[in-house]
């Protein structure tokens, strides 16, 4: 049917009432993009190492840890307690550390000998604001003894201390291998527990540099409980950690030892734009090296740039001192200086140029102070 002319002319009239609306620069407003219920992320991280004065073996070194993710959104179809995380990495380079310098504390963070595998997988349930339960492949270090201020820098130290790094058959569940856990939080404002149970062996058990996944507890249990308390505007951190299963003395004329120990780590701002911390932890000695440990620094904004210093210190036990050295070489601490800046460059690039005095390096008498120049680029694909 052909139209009549008075709805040709309605027609005509709308068509260029559209035209002018458009001409303006307008737009009919669409319909809200909807949440995705899976986002994804990817990260790239590399130090470009030099061991310059002080080193055995001078040279550089490039390492580095890529990461891909995906978190699942509960909320958005309905499951409002319920989240998921998924973390794949793949780690490359030398040790450094061992190799150049002979350190304890790894120089850098990014250091690891493992293959590609999964790093985290777990489900998260949070009725309310005030309890939340995780389980499945858990990194420790993000639930417990994190240092936010100390993040910043290069050293490994600053992320978890070494009493806790150094415990386990090949390391507790941390980076570079994770292992299965239940993590249960309370939380009140700033105030907060968390109780957490892991599997003894991160990875597997013929092979640390593959992932395994194991009811927590089937090779023995690290166990570990942290409270957070405020203290005006500082935050109060206090932890003890204790594996259920003994592992060999140091001292191999003594019975098999209990590996456990407790931290406490005090954290805030000193001004606007400074903030610091300092942190303390022991471990027993029977079971390993580090005895005690203590670290801490400081980090400014100054413009475009974040800069921090900060030192570590690392106490051998008597048992190390009598087991791991002849009397006459054995130092008793290793201690750690650290001087870093980062910038922003763009949303998905950090700069950070770096700088590392490493003194008594392995607690060994005979080895000299060395001087470590860095540079950290950081890449990311925002979530």
């Amino acid at each position: 049917m052909i139209p009549s002319r008075s709805a040709m002319a309605k027609y005509t009239r709308l068509a260029l009432a559209a035209l002018a609306f458009a001409a303006t620069g307008l737009a009919v407003p669409a319909p809200a993009a909807a949440q995705s219920v899976v986002e994804f992320g990817a990260s790239y991280t590399a130090d470009v190492l030099t061991a310059a004065s002080g080193s055995p073996v001078r040279g550089t070194d490039l390492v580095g840890r890529a990461d891909a993710w995906l978190d699942f959104k509960g909320p958005v179809v309905g499951l409002d307690a319920l989240s998921a995380h998924l973390d794949l990495i793949a780690v490359h380079g030398p040790d450094f550390s061992g190799n150049r310098i002979g350190a304890y504390q790894t120089v850098s963070s990014l250091e690891a000998d493992t293959l590609p595998h999964v790093y985290e997988a777990w489900a998260q349930w949070k009725p309310n604001d005030f309890v939340s339960a995780k389980a499945g492949l858990i990194d420790l270090n993000a639930e417990f003894d994190i240092q936010n201020t100390g993040a910043i820098f290069v050293n490994s130290a600053f992320g978890i201390g070494p009493d806790i790094s150094q415990s386990g058959l090949a390391g507790p569940s941390i980076f570079p291998m994770t292992s299965s856990a239940f993590v249960l939080r309370l939380q009140y404002g700033r105030k907060a527990l968390a109780l957490g149970a892991f599997d003894a062996v991160a990875g597997a058990r013929d092979d640390p540099r593959k992932a395994a996944v194991r009811f927590p507890g089937t090779t023995g249990a690290l166990l570990i409980a942290e409270t957070r308390l405020p203290i005006g505007t500082w935050l109060l951190q206090a932890g003890g950690w204790h594996y259920t299963t003994r592992f060999d003395a140091l001292d191999p004329a003594k019975p098999p030892a209990v590996s456990r120990g407790a931290y406490a780590m005090l954290e805030g701002a000193l001004t606007r734009k400074l903030s610091a911390w300092i942190r303390f932890g022991i471990a027993d000695a029977r079971a390993n090296p580090v005895a005690a440990y203590l670290g801490g620094g400081a980090v400014a904004t100054l413009g475009n740039w974040r800069v921090g210093v900060a030192a570590a210190h690392a106490r051998l036990g008597e048992a190390a001192q009598q087991t791991l050295f002849a009397p006459e070489r054995a130092r008793l601490g290793e201690t750690v200086l650290e001087f870093t800046a980062q910038r922003q460059l763009a949303p998905w690039l950090n700069i950070q140029p770096d700088l590392q005095y490493v003194i008594h390096p392995g607690w060994d008498h005979t080895a000299r102070n060395t001087l470590v120049l860095g540079m950290r680029f950081s890449l990311a694909i925002p979530e």
